[in-house]
């Protein structure tokens, strides 16, 4: 039963990991979940919803894998959603290396890190999602590593699926477009563009990582499912252009 299933979720205090604790605690999953520097909204989550929180810098490696063997002493998981990432803008004139490393320390390698110790200890059946970003799929302006790091978790994410599957464990993930998750402005015209008219919010998210850790998505594995209301099959002048002639 769900009931008795734990999920560990990083980032789990703010945005769509917290939609992600929130939604799957709801099910009635014991959701254990990583937050670094959101302390007030770690309380609460665990105030209201009982989430057992625990706080980790991601960007260090040490702590990282300290934290997992700990945490997996604790808990036998059956599932885990590697939501945590950041993303720190550029410009390519004045472009460091010390960026490019610390984002794919977050949102590649610490997923990886996370999904050997815990993926290895799983029961059959377990699942791993990875959450990734349709800038994985673009070239980037002023967020390269951003870009590079997510297109990395979605080959990290196949390359899961093949060594795990054997084991009986899924590993997918879900690569959101435009999600009003309190980092985005107005004056992106994201929605404009979109097909249904809208950007995407955390809790739309937070369904499909619900799904894809379900049994209704047991044949499902080394996949993607890209949730952007249709932003990817826009062009943007083609759509212009119709609107001109609307």
């Amino acid at each position: 039963m769900a009931s008795e299933r734990n999920v560990l979720v990083t980032g789990g205090a703010r945005g769509i990991g917290r939609s992600i604790s929130e939604h799957l605690s709801g099910l009635g999953w014991k959701v254990v979940a990583t937050y670094n520097t959101g302390l007030d909204e770690a309380r609460e989550l665990n105030r209201t919803h009982g989430v057992d929180m625990r706080q980790l810098d991601l960007t260090d490696r040490s702590r990282t894998r300290d934290f997992v063997r700990r945490i997996c002493d604790e808990f036998q998981f059956h599932a885990l959603v590697n939501n945590a990432g950041i993303l720190e803008k550029e410009s390519f004139e004045e472009f460091t290396f010390d960026v490019w490393d610390k984002t794919f320390e977050v949102n590649v390698t610490a997923p990886l890190i996370l999904a050997q110790e815990i993926g290895l200890r799983m029961p059959h059946g377990g699942s791993i999602v990875n959450i990734a970003s349709t800038d994985a799929h673009i070239g980037s302006f002023r967020s390269i590593a951003y870009s590079a790091s997510k297109a990395a978790l979605l080959s990290v994410t196949r390359s899961l699926a093949n060594v795990l599957g054997p084991r009986g464990v899924r590993v997918n993930a879900v690569t959101p477009g435009w999600v009003d998750s309190g980092i985005l402005s107005e004056r992106y015209e994201a929605a404009r563009l979109t097909p249904l008219g809208r950007n995407g919010s955390p809790e739309d998210i937070a369904r499909i990582v619900a799904f894809l850790l379900s049994s209704d998505a047991s044949f499902i594995t080394g996949a993607s499912i890209v949730a952007d209301g249709g932003y990817t099959g826009v062009d943007y002048f083609m759509k212009k252009e119709n609107d001109s002639l609307g």
